[in-house]
């Protein structure tokens, strides 16, 4: 079985992109995390493992994997103040994201039908949507 680390340095090859210790380590990071991660998580991570690294390095590298689609760029606040990001794996899906505690769900996409009579019907090309649900979890609501 190949190791994580081989994994993610055959997507970074696979997009051109220079193999870095800090871009292996954010990949890392988000591929393991179990929900969307801001930067500043990601930062804050980090620099325990590398304690030279700016938060603009961070950023910089994230909207690099981000336009490569390694990454996919989430808004989970309802006034969108700070993107999150996760390891895009290949499947379109949305999150129901709780208001008060932020847990995140993930939801799967119900709209592959829907896009494609969108499209017969308007000779668009769709690209992408988007849905952000928001609620207030069970937990929340004791």
């Amino acid at each position: 079985m190949e190791k994580l680390e081989d994994i993610l340095k055959n997507v970074l090859k696979g997009n051109d992109i220079r193999i870095t210790r800090q871009r292996e380590e954010i990949l890392k990071i988000l591929y393991e995390a179990e929900r969307p991660v801001t930067a500043k998580k990601v930062y804050s991570i980090l620099r325990k493992k590398l304690p030279y690294i700016r938060l603009s390095t961070i950023y910089r590298n994230l909207n690099l994997l981000e336009e490569k689609d390694i990454l996919r760029k989430v808004e989970l606040n309802m006034d969108n103040r700070e993107s999150s990001f996760e390891f895009f794996r290949g499947e379109h899906h949305h999150h129901l994201v709780c208001i008060s505690c932020q847990e995140i769900i993930p939801l799967e996409c119900p709209l592959a039908e829907y896009e494609k009579r969108l499209q017969k019907e308007t000779n668009y090309t769709i690209i992408d949507h988007k849905i952000k649900v928001y609620g207030i979890c069970p937990e929340c609501r004791k």
